[in-house]
């Protein structure tokens, strides 16, 4: 197991930093119903816990941030792409996984193209299809509308 695995499996919902979110959020909106700065919750739960606790929740929250950070630097990176109309496909890309695919037909769960699971490969093939066809009818709709 990596460490990083092996941190994320620590951030069980029993630990000492979870048991204090949970209070500090439950008074917190008790106090303020409407909305609440999550970050006012952080620091209420992290006062909440002693030093040795909060040794061994900084792990625990290091991932957090980073995996924020990542989402975050995903999500821009993804607008960019979107706003300038990017495809990361090449033009031949989705004919050469159908072909490989068609290749290992019937698909079984043990089925592997080049290494990878070709129920996988399958999927994310139609989830493609699946978002074209989402696409395509949310443009009929804002045509529709416009009309």
């Amino acid at each position: 197991m990596n460490d990083f695995n092996e941190i994320v499996s620590e951030m069980v919902s029993g630990s000492d930093l979870y048991a204090a979110v949970q209070e500090a959020r439950t008074k917190l909106h008790r106090e303020h119903p409407g909305s609440i700065d999550v970050t006012l919750i952080g620091h209420e739960a992290w006062r909440q816990l002693t030093p040795v606790q909060q040794a061994h929740a900084l792990d625990g929250l290091f991932v957090a941030y980073i995996v924020r950070l990542h989402d975050e630097e995903r999500a821009a990176k993804l607008d960019a792409a979107a706003a300038e109309a990017k495809t990361y496909l090449e033009g031949d890309d989705e004919y050469l996984l159908h072909d490989a695919l068609g290749a290992v037909r019937p698909i079984g769960e043990d089925t592997e193209v080049n290494g990878v699971c070709a129920s996988a490969l399958a999927n994310v093939l139609d989830e493609l299809d699946l978002l074209r066809h989402r696409l395509a009818m949310t443009k009929r709709d804002q045509d529709g509308a416009q009309s």
